[in-house]
């Protein structure tokens, strides 16, 4: 297995997931497939989008943005809000069909690394918890730098490898305790993860492919109360119930712990 960030070798963690020996960006061989929103986030997205929408003002005052997988169109409300010019777009068809009912025009059909048939370009593009389903990362980058403008932002937030859960979930996989590490892959879903990147293997994709990084931080992982995630995830109210208790007791340590969600800005270099 070659890895797609600095062509090294890999090494196999377990049956599905890869480790580049030279950049340490993991990967799966899941196969890659366009699936829903995690129910019983909204609260927190919609925090992390105002923190996100924040940081790009100070790049761009009316920037021209393009979405990634818009799901269920909660980015785009934050963006409105903002008076900012958003066009979304999703791959998955059920929520491509509620995202045209609610937005009209302003919704793009989009499965990377296929073409993106539009004749706008943009200011900003960004993924939004989208870019670690992606197969074929570097023609992906290449798709959406064709319509993002010459001094274009790319901005993405989405799980890091140097995060206190995912170093957790492989400390227990040692011991073949799998659920964990399952879960954050997000297999036997609809939309698995293909690749676990951190700031380093990220940063050195996106200068190979002509970008430089701007700026890179972090983004809230857990509310307080987790409820309605966890029982969406699970059947069990009595686990749903214990894992809620247990993060609630973990809502606090965790700012003292390496962060779980990244966020980075890059510009087009000219």
């Amino acid at each position: 297995m070659i890895c797609q960030v600095c062509s090294g070798k890999a090494k196999k963690i377990n049956f599905y997931s890869f480790k580049c020996r030279s950049c340490n960006y993991f990967f799966s061989n899941l196969n890659p497939s366009a699936g829903q929103d995690i129910v019983g986030i909204e609260n927190l997205r919609r925090k992390n989008f105002k923190k996100i929408i924040r940081k790009l003002l100070k790049y761009k005052a009316n920037p021209k943005i393009l979405e990634i997988g818009s799901g269920d169109g909660y980015f785009i409300d934050e963006c409105n809000i903002a008076n900012i010019d958003i066009t979304g777009s999703e791959a998955y068809h059920k929520s491509f069909l509620r995202l045209k009912l609610n937005y009209g025009e302003k919704i793009l059909k989009v499965y990377l690394p296929k073409p993106i048939k539009t004749n706008l370009t943009f200011d900003i593009i960004i993924f939004n918890d989208v870019f670690e389903h992606l197969e074929k990362i570097n023609d992906v980058i290449r798709e959406v730098s064709l319509v993002l403008k010459d001094d274009g932002l790319i901005v993405l937030n989405l799980p890091t490898s140097d995060g206190i859960i995912f170093k957790i979930s492989r400390f227990l996989l040692r011991f073949k305790i799998n659920k964990f590490y399952d879960r954050l892959w997000q297999k036997n879903t609809s939309s698995p993860h293909l690749s676990y990147f951190n700031k380093f293997n990220l940063t050195k994709l996106f200068i190979k492919n002509q970008f430089s990084l701007l700026e890179e931080g972090s983004l809230a992982t857990l509310e307080f109360n987790n409820f309605k995630r966890f029982r969406n995830l699970y059947k069990s109210i009595f686990l749903s119930l214990i894992f809620t208790i247990l993060t609630s007791m973990f809502f606090f340590i965790q700012f003292f712990l390496p962060k779980d969600i990244m966020y980075l800005i890059f510009k087009k270099n000219k």
